[in-house]
């Protein structure tokens, strides 16, 4: 090893013996952030059954198809997320922390945006409606087949 690869290696070592307690209350602060979180969320799960939910994102070629053909037939107590970047751009009230955890669950689905959830027995159920809508984008075809699956997942 040469000196000055030693010399490196000393300093990390110093500096993380320097930074640990900043290390370990960053730590600690971020699990116990992360607890409580999951903790409101089972809470709000627990509390609000029978809510819905509807998740899309900006991509070009679905996004004016959903705003423009299924939002407008969706229930008015429906949750709509619009996911306009990594974060998301969403108005959930006092909910609005939770929604990382919201759209965290719908992603532990199978395919991919946009999905449909409903809280039910306190749990997320979530649907992936992305092949269906993007066959029915690709086809120019009428939005009542999607629309119909997604009323059919809300009721049942």
């Amino acid at each position: 090893m040469k000196p000055f690869d030693l010399l490196i290696l000393v300093l990390f070592g110093l500096l993380l013996i320097l930074f640990s307690p900043i290390i370990l209350f960053v730590a600690a602060y971020a699990y116990i952030k992360d607890r409580i979180g999951r903790w409101r969320f089972r809470r709000y799960l627990a509390t609000n059954e029978g809510a819905t939910f509807f998740a899309y994102t900006n991509k070009a070629s679905s996004k004016t198809y959903v705003e423009g053909k299924i939002l407008p037939c969706l229930s008015h107590d429906t949750k709509i997320f619009y996911l306009a970047s990594k974060k998301g751009r969403v108005n959930m009230g006092d909910d609005f922390g939770l929604l990382a955890y919201v759209v965290s669950a719908m992603r532990e689905t199978e395919g991919g945006f946009p999905y449909i959830s409903k809280i039910k027995s306190g749990e997320l159920v979530t649907e992936s409606i992305n092949n269906r809508l993007y066959s029915a984008v690709r086809r120019g075809s009428d939005a009542e087949l999607v629309v119909e699956r997604v009323r059919r997942f809300f009721t049942s």
